[in-house]
């Protein structure tokens, strides 16, 4: 069944804003929650820079945990080439950035694309915890695990959409791109922003220098978020995030 027919959760997205032919992608993470994370940046930068922005729905993502377990890795990879080709046909610069996951695909996408730029958000070098090492011995007994949704509705005034219960099968996933992503970084020579928040208790604290180091742009900068932890909803460095990016856009257009 296609997503098309899918139910899609209300404020789940996908998020289209039509503008000049400066075009810019930006793909969710892959924690749980959906294009309404990125939402309000979207909109900000919309408003502020009159660009096309593109927020898409990932396959797996915003209709079921059962959907998302299914889901390979190279439903994510082939359909960001699609919403990457589908821009070009409208904008003259592409842009494309993601937070977590989204940052991980990003990275991925210019070993395929001739992009003008690239931003990631707390993309991560590896995860903190144990979860990762326990993976093998969980899917032996259970398939999800839950997410405490509500707490997140609460704590975003509502904003929040996602999912309730995350398939144990996500984590192998994310290791997989990461390793995927480390290969690919020595490929990426466009100009590239790097944003992680210090108070980050998700991902390792060295990913954003790690990815820093090893890619080959000639314009690059990383950004420390100070009160940022890995949440984009409602992020306290919001207005920092904002200025960073419409700073970098313009260069990349001047």
């Amino acid at each position: 069944m296609s997503k098309e027919n899918k139910k899609i959760l209300d404020g789940a997205g996908p998020f289209y804003y039509e503008g000049n032919k400066v075009g810019i992608l930006m793909i969710h993470g892959g924690g749980g929650g959906t294009c309404a994370d990125l939402k309000p940046l979207a909109e900000e930068i919309y408003r502020e820079g009159e660009y096309t922005i593109h927020v898409p729905l990932l396959p797996g993502y915003g209709t079921s945990p059962e959907d998302l377990r299914t889901t390979p890795i190279s439903a994510w990879k082939d359909a960001i080439d699609n919403y990457i080709k589908s821009l070009k046909e409208k904008c003259e610069t592409i842009i494309v950035g993601g937070h977590s996951m989204g940052g991980l695909l990003t990275l991925i996408s210019t070993t395929k694309h001739n992009l003008d730029g690239i931003f990631t958000i707390s993309s991560p070098i590896g995860i903190q915890g144990i979860l990762l090492k326990l993976v093998p011995l969980f899917k032996i007994f259970i398939k999800y695990h839950s997410i405490n949704s509500e707490q997140f509705r609460r704590d975003t005034n509502g904003k929040w959409v996602g999912y309730n219960k995350m398939p144990i099968n996500i984590a192998p996933k994310f290791k997989k791109l990461i390793n995927e992503m480390k290969e690919s970084l020595p490929y990426v020579k466009c100009p590239a922003l790097l944003f992680q928040g210090r108070l980050d208790s998700v991902i390792d604290q060295k990913s954003m220098d790690y990815i820093y180091e090893s890619i080959n742009s000639k314009r690059k900068r990383k950004i420390w978020l100070e009160n940022n932890d890995h949440p984009i909803l409602d992020s306290p460095d919001h207005n920092q995030i904002v200025s960073e990016l419409l700073k970098f856009v313009t260069e990349i257009c001047t």
